[in-house]
């Protein structure tokens, strides 16, 4: 190979070299717009989730005994009725589990005032 051949491959190598180079530089900074713009969107998801959050804390401090107490008297009013757990359930959306806990309070309840009567009538 003459001088001029070995300089001209050395030149397109050096050519190829610096596209590659470029070309390498220009998609890590795709990547890195990508990652901030993902970065970006997580925040904007963070901000909705601690927004929902409080608006439902919120909700739940609001509530209050009183329709804690309503929802109790409801319960056990169907139950009173004959209506089933299932069927107490689907009406008041309410969990099978507080459901049965508030029967089982209810069910003591009615036996302690049952003794307390038996005891004040001896």
């Amino acid at each position: 190979m003459t001088t001029e051949q070995l300089q001209f491959l050395f030149a397109l190598f050096s050519f190829v070299g610096v596209i590659g180079i470029l070309f390498y530089i220009i998609l890590e900074k795709a990547k890195a717009e990508e990652k901030s713009e993902r970065i970006e969107q997580l925040e904007e998801e963070v901000i909705a989730l601690k927004d929902y959050l409080y608006k439902r804390e919120e909700r739940l401090e609001n509530k209050g005994e009183v329709e804690l107490e309503s929802v109790k008297e409801k319960i056990i009013a169907l139950y009173e009725e004959g209506a089933d757990i299932m069927l107490i359930e689907n009406a008041l959306n309410v969990p099978k589990a507080k459901i049965e806990m508030v029967l089982k309070f209810h069910n003591l309840n009615k036996s302690d005032n049952w003794r307390e009567s038996v005891n004040n009538n001896l």
